[in-house]
C-alpha cells in the first residue's frame, strides 16, 4: 500500500488547479459563497456528512471511520483580503480589490486535500474526524460565529482534539514548524476619545486643544512596551488611527483614535489595559481634556501545549523526517483559530510555504504567493495529524 505522502502526491494536480480557481475567485469575511458551495460539493462527492449550522459560508463535514473511535478536528479558513494583487506570471486573482494575500485559498485546498486522503482511507480510521472550513478569519469573527450557530451541538460528537495551519512564506516549502507554547498573539482593540474646547485656530489659549493632547497619548503609548512589560514578553501596543477635525482654520473639540494590544500571554495583556488607561485619562486632564477608554476584546492568543506539541511532531516527522522540522519564534499576528482552542486541546502548525532560492512577500503584500507543491505536504500534515490523533484517543481509553 503506498504512504499517505504518496497518496497525497498523487493527488497534487488535482490540489492544484482547485487552489488556481479559488485564488482566481477570491471572497471577502463572511461573503464567501462561491467557496462555500464548491467546498459542499466536493466533500459531498467524497461521502462526507455536512452539517447545516444555517450559515450561508462556511462549511462543516464528517467522516466516520470504519473502526470505533474517538473524534477529531482538522480546520481551515477559507475568507481573503481587501488588497489589490500585483500582477505577476503565475494565477492571480480575477477580482478588483480583492485577493488571497494571506493563502487562505492554500489552507482550504490543504483541507480538502486532508479529507479526500482520509476518506480513501475511512476502513482503517479510527474514529469519527470533521472538517471545518471556517469564514471570516480576517476579521476574526468567524469561529465564534460557528460555535454561536451550534457547532458543538449540532456535530454526532464533540472533538477531543483539534489540528490546523497556517502557511508561512519565511519558511521554504517542505518546511513544518512544530512549536510549543505561543505561536500567534491574542488582540484586543481600544477606543480612545477626547473631549476639549473647540476655538479659533489663532486663539490656541482660548481652546483646549484634542489634538495637541493625542498626539501626547500617542507618544506616551509607546512606554507601556518598553516600560511596563517585561522585556521577554511579547507585546505590541499600536495606535492604528486618529480622527478630529476638519477646517483649517479649527481646533477641534473631539477626537477619537482606535488601537490594538497584542500580546502572548493574558498577564501582558490586563498589564497594558491597565496603563493604556492610566496614560490616556492622565495626559487627558493635564492637559484640561476628558477621556473615554473603551476595550474591544478580540481572539485569545493561539498556544500549542505540551501535550499536543507531541502529538503534532510524530505527525509530522512521519511524513518529512526530523531534519525538515523547525521551531521558529511566534508572531504578532492574531488567529481565531485560538477560539476553538478555548473548547478544545488544539495544535496549530506554520507550513513552509516560500519559494526556495528568492525573497518571498509576506501576508497581506500585493505580491504574496505561496509556493504550491507543498500543497500535498498540507493535505498530508492535517491527514496524518488526525490519523495520529485517533490513535493516541485508543490508546488513552485502553
Amino acid at each position: 500500500m503506498k504512504s499517505l505522502m504518496e497518496q497525497a502526491k498523487a493527488l497534487e494536480r488535482e490540489l492544484k488547479s482547485l487552489k488556481d480557481d479559488i485564488h482566481r475567485h477570491p471572497e471577502l469575511s463572511f461573503e464567501e459563497r462561491r467557496t462555500t458551495a464548491i467546498l459542499k460539493e466536493k466533500l459531498t462527492a467524497l461521502g462526507l456528512e455536512i452539517i447545516d449550522l444555517g450559515m450561508e459560508t462556511g462549511v462543516v463535514a464528517v467522516l466516520r471511520g470504519g473502526l470505533p473511535g474517538g473524534t477529531v478536528a482538522l480546520r481551515a479558513d477559507i475568507d481573503a483580503i481587501a488588497q489589490q494583487e500585483a500582477a505577476h506570471e503565475g494565477v492571480v486573482s480575477c477580482i478588483d480589490g480583492v485577493m488571497h494575500g494571506c493563502g487562505h485559498d492554500f489552507h482550504t485546498v490543504g483541507l480538502y486535500g486532508a479529507a479526500k486522503l482520509l476518506s480513501q482511507n475511512r476502513e482503517t480510521l479510527k474514529g469519527t474526524v470533521v472538517f471545518l472550513f471556517q469564514p471570516a478569519e480576517e476579521v476574526t469573527q468567524g469561529a465564534q460565529a460557528m460555535i454561536d450557530h451550534g457547532l458543538f451541538d449540532q456535530l454526532p460528537s464533540q472533538p477531543q482534539l483539534l489540528f490546523g495551519l497556517h502557511n508561512r512564506p519565511e519558511l521554504p516549502a517542505g518546511t513544518i514548524a512544530v512549536m510549543e507554547g505561543p505561536v500567534m498573539a491574542g488582540k484586543c482593540h481600544f477606543t480612545i476619545t477626547l473631549h476639549g474646547r473647540s476655538g479659533h485656530g489663532g486663539s490656541p489659549h482660548k481652546c483646549t486643544d484634542v489634538i495637541v493632547t493625542g498626539a501626547a497619548i500617542v507618544n506616551a503609548v509607546q512606554t507601556i512596551v518598553s516600560r511596563n512589560i517585561d522585556p521577554l514578553d511579547s507585546l505590541v501596543c499600536s495606535v492604528l488611527s486618529i480622527h478630529a477635525g476638519t477646517p483649517d482654520n479649527f481646533v477641534p473639540d473631539v477626537l477619537t483614535m482606535t488601537g490594538s494590544i497584542r500580546s502572548h500571554s493574558d498577564a501582558a495583556q490586563a498589564c497594558a489595559q491597565g496603563r493604556l488607561k492610566e496614560i490616556a485619562c492622565g495626559i487627558a486632564a493635564a492637559y484640561g481634556c476628558t477621556a473615554e477608554v473603551e476595550f474591544h476584546p478580540g481572539v485569545p492568543a493561539t498556544v500549542n501545549s505540551t501535550y499536543m506539541t507531541g502529538l503534532a511532531r510524530k505527525a509530522a516527522e512521519e511524513l518529512v523526517g526530523a531534519d525538515q522540522i523547525v521551531s521558529p519564534r511566534p508572531d504578532m499576528g492574531s488567529e481565531d483559530f485560538a477560539v476553538f482552542g478555548q473548547h478544545i486541546p488544539s495544535f496549530f502548525y506554520w507550513l513552509g510555504s516560500g519559494f526556495q532560492g528568492r525573497k518571498n512577500a509576506c501576508w497581506h503584500n500585493e505580491h504574496f504567493e505561496t509556493d504550491d507543491s507543498a500543497l500535498p505536504l498540507a493535505a498530508a500534515l492535517l491527514a496524518n495529524s488526525a490519523i495520529v490523533g485517533l490513535d493516541a484517543l485508543a490508546n488513552d481509553s485502553n
